[in-house]
C-alpha cells in the first residue's frame, strides 16, 4: 500500500473522529507529497519510497526546529 493511500485513509479516520491536530498534520504531509509528485524528478506520477521517506524526515526536522525556536 502506498504512503499516499495510507495518508488518505488516515485523513478520513481523523475527520470521522474529529481529531483536528492529526488532520492538520496529515494534510500537511499530503500537500508535501502532492508538491513532490508534481516535481520534475518523478516519473509516471509515482514517488519512489526512498523519496517519500526523505520527505517525511525533512518534515519532521522542520517541525522539531520550529518547536525549538518557539520554546
Amino acid at each position: 500500500m502506498s504512503l499516499e493511500k495510507i495518508i488518505n485513509d488516515d485523513i478520513k479516520q481523523a475527520m470521522l473522529s474529529k481529531d483536528k491536530r492529526k488532520l492538520n498534520a496529515l494534510r500537511a504531509i499530503k500537500a508535501a507529497l502532492l508538491l513532490e509528485k508534481t516535481g520534475k524528478d518523478v516519473s509516471g506520477g509515482e514517488i519512489p519510497e526512498r523519496v517519500e521517506m526523505k520527505l517525511l524526515q525533512k518534515l519532521v526536522k522542520q517541525r522539531k526546529e520550529s518547536a525549538a525556536v518557539y520554546r
